[in-house]
């Protein structure tokens, strides 16, 4: 990570890319001074710490159990107080460390009940009242929750609230490591996802995280971009929640039969976080990831899940040990960005570092 720079994690396709994973090994090894996040509680970043505890997240960034620097939560983020609470606890987060910008919104049970009504269910919503809360601030009424009109509460947990930006601008003008995990993937996105229905409700890309926490561009440092072997979208509860551009739908069966996986390909299945509802599963979609790198340009890579390609891969550590097919298919995509991180299972350790230098490898 660079020092007085705006350092990014952002997710390559449709989401659940295990970004989690790459911020607990990247907050791990070099301690960033300041967390950012803009929180939303529609999905859940997952971490496994080196003792084996899996560890969940829907508002906070979850290399937060893996460092104590203070954490931000700009003015764009969507709290559920409920869920909030009860998250801090499960993580052990002590609430002294968190900022809430006041100008953040408070989802209300009228916003879920909105979504529920209104058949978002349709496109693969996960109902959490994100895009009504969202509009609702957008709408500019004045009969929105913001935090700052029910701050109160907040204190009684331990959570200080005041504006975030200054926070971050001092930190990156100080030249300390500031790193944000920016959430959902980039195939989502309102603009420039894979279409404009089965999409959430706001821009994802590095030059709207940016904005959203009120920092300027030319501050921008490292940005990862993190990928998986195979690109999933969430189930919806009625209809179809979308393609995957040129890419076609396997069945979790195609993919354990293609890694050679040993055991009962029903226990490779991935469930979300949130919904609950089985994954659906693609091909890698070489069309999206150019858009991916076209707007987003990440400055390196982290490929997850190449245990899907080989079952070979998993919980390898060391380059030299990693599949032909794995290494093949890390050569393809360096020849766009470098590959510096290739994620081969759940856990913190599961994971091979690449240097800059082992890049020559890829020329």
């Amino acid at each position: 990570m660079e020092r007085g720079k705006f350092n990014i994690i952002i997710g390559g396709q449709a989401g659940s890319e295990s970004k989690g994973k790459l911020s607990g090994w990247l907050c791990s090894r070099y301690k960033p001074d300041l967390l950012v996040m803009t929180s939303s509680p529609n999905a859940g970043h997952t971490v496994i710490t080196p003792e084996g505890e899996k560890k969940v997240s829907y508002h906070l960034p979850i290399g937060a159990v893996m460092c104590d620097c203070p954490i931000v939560l700009g003015p764009a983020s969507l709290i559920n107080p409920e869920i909030f609470e009860k998250e801090i606890k499960d993580l052990g987060i002590d609430p002294k460390r968190i900022t809430l910008d006041p100008r953040a919104s408070v989802i209300t049970r009228y916003h879920i009940g909105a979504e529920i009504n209104g058949h978002l269910s349709d496109i693969g919503s996960t109902l959490q009242g994100i895009g009504e809360c969202r509009m609702e601030k957008m709408k500019r009424r004045g009969d929105h929750y913001l935090v700052e009109n029910v701050v109160d509460e907040f204190r009684k947990i331990g959570i200080d609230t005041a504006p975030t930006s200054p926070i971050i601008n001092e930190a990156l003008d100080k030249g300390q490591i500031v790193f944000c995990e920016a959430t959902q993937g980039f195939d989502l996105c309102l603009e420039h996802g894979i279409d404009p229905v089965h999409c959430t409700s706001k821009m994802i890309n590095p030059a709207m995280v940016m904005a959203e926490a009120g920092v300027s561009p030319s501050l921008v440092g490292k940005i990862y971009g993190v990928i998986r072997s195979f690109p999933i979208r969430v189930n919806n509860r009625t209809g179809n929640s979308g393609g995957y551009q040129e890419s076609r739908e396997l069945s979790w069966q195609d993919v354990a039969r293609r890694c050679k996986y040993p055991g009962d390909y029903k226990s490779l299945e991935e469930i979300t976080t949130t919904t609950k509802l089985l994954r659906r599963v693609f091909n890698f979609s070489w069309v999206r990831f150019d858009r991916f790198i076209q707007v987003c340009r990440p400055t390196s890579l982290c490929l997850q899940f190449t245990n899907y390609i080989d079952w070979d891969a998993y919980k390898v550590t060391k380059w030299g040990n990693l599949p032909n097919s794995v290494i093949n298919f890390i050569m393809l995509l360096s020849e766009q960005v470098p590959v510096n991180f290739v994620g081969t299972g759940p856990g913190h350790n599961d994971m091979v570092e690449l240097q800059p230098m082992k890049q020559r490898y890829f020329n």
